[in-house]
C-alpha cells in the first residue's frame, strides 16, 4: 500500500497522524500548551534546538514537495513552507513569534485537541485513501 502512495500522499498521513498523536496529548493534558509555551520562553537552549530541528524538517519537507497542484498538494505545501517559516523563526525571533503565539492561544486546551484531532484525521484519511492523484510521484 505505502509503495503505492504519492509523496503528497505520504506527507499528509504523516502530518495527519503527527497531529493526531499531538491532539491525544493535549486531551490528556488540558495546560500542556501553554506549559509548553513557558518552557519555550524559559529555556533558550531548548527553543533553539527546537528551531533548528524544524527548520531542517520543515526545508526536507519544501525539498522533496513544493507542488501546488491539486487541494491535497497546497496543503501539504503550505504545511511544509510553515513548518520551514516556524523552524526560521524560532531560531531567529523566539521571543516575538512566542508572543503571537501567545496572542493567538486558545485556552481551553480539550478544544485545541479536538481541533488538531480532526485536522489530523482529515489529512490522515486524505493521504491514506487519496482522493486526488495529484502530487509528486
Amino acid at each position: 500500500m505505502i509503495e503505492n502512495m504519492t509523496v503528497t500522499q505520504l506527507l499528509a498521513a504523516f502530518v495527519g497522524l503527527y497531529m493526531i498523536a499531538a491532539g491525544i496529548g493535549f486531551l490528556r493534558d488540558s495546560n500542556a500548551y501553554a506549559k509548553m509555551l513557558r518552557e519555550f520562553r524559559d529555556d533558550t537552549a531548548l527553543g533553539f534546538t527546537t528551531g533548528a530541528f524544524v527548520l531542517a524538517l520543515g526545508a526536507g519537507m519544501v525539498a522533496v514537495h513544493n507542488d501546488w497542484t491539486g487541494p491535497l498538494a497546497i496543503v501539504v505545501s503550505v504545511i511544509a513552507w510553515w513548518t520551514l517559516i516556524k523552524g526560521f523563526c524560532l531560531l531567529a525571533i523566539r521571543d516575538r513569534f512566542l508572543r503571537v503565539a501567545d496572542a493567538i492561544a486558545i485556552e481551553n486546551g480539550a478544544l485545541l485537541g479536538i481541533l488538531i484531532i480532526v485536522l489530523g484525521a482529515a489529512l490522515l484519511a486524505a493521504g491514506v485513501v487519496g482522493g486526488e492523484r495529484g502530487g509528486r510521484p
